[in-house]
């Protein structure tokens, strides 16, 4: 009889839903997983800074079919712009947000209105950039933005 109360006393009985008996055992301690529970360390500290818009042009208001677009990548100097050394140290000083560009005063356009719309879309280290503007003409737009949309 002693020999059954050592066995009752390290397993726990349990009765079934049928109606038996079934032996239940205490699962062991968890422990960490090395492999799953390390947190992840980079191989290369600097992180890699992604800087790329695609820009769009057209002729008229909003809503218009764009004519043209590029891709104006600052990061990896791929892409379709053809003035990304000009365009991408004007984004770098506005944080690549176009709309905080300011015109440049030395340029006078004509009372003339022929709407163009730009816009702007894509990663700016880290942010996601949407930009959009109608301009009044060609000459206002070279004014306020310079390269950015000069293709």
């Amino acid at each position: 009889m002693r020999p059954l109360l050592a066995v009752l006393a390290f397993t726990a009985i349990a009765i079934s839903p049928a109606g038996t008996a079934v032996a239940a055992t205490v699962p062991p301690p968890w422990e960490p997983d090395v492999n799953v529970d390390v947190p992840v360390t980079r191989i290369h500290p600097m992180k890699a800074r992604t800087r790329s818009l695609v820009v769009t042009v057209a002729k008229g208001d909003a809503g218009t079919q764009p004519q043209r677009f590029a891709l104006l990548s600052c990061s990896s100097g791929r892409g379709t712009h053809p003035a990304p050394t000009k365009a991408c140290p004007m984004l770098e000083k506005v944080g690549g947000d176009p709309a905080k560009l300011t015109p440049d005063p030395a340029v006078a356009c004509p009372m003339l209105f022929e709407p163009i719309t730009v816009s702007a879309s894509g990663i700016w280290d880290d942010a996601y950039i949407r930009f959009e503007r109608t301009y009044g003409n060609a000459c206002q737009l070279r004014a306020m933005t310079g390269a950015i949309f000069a293709f």
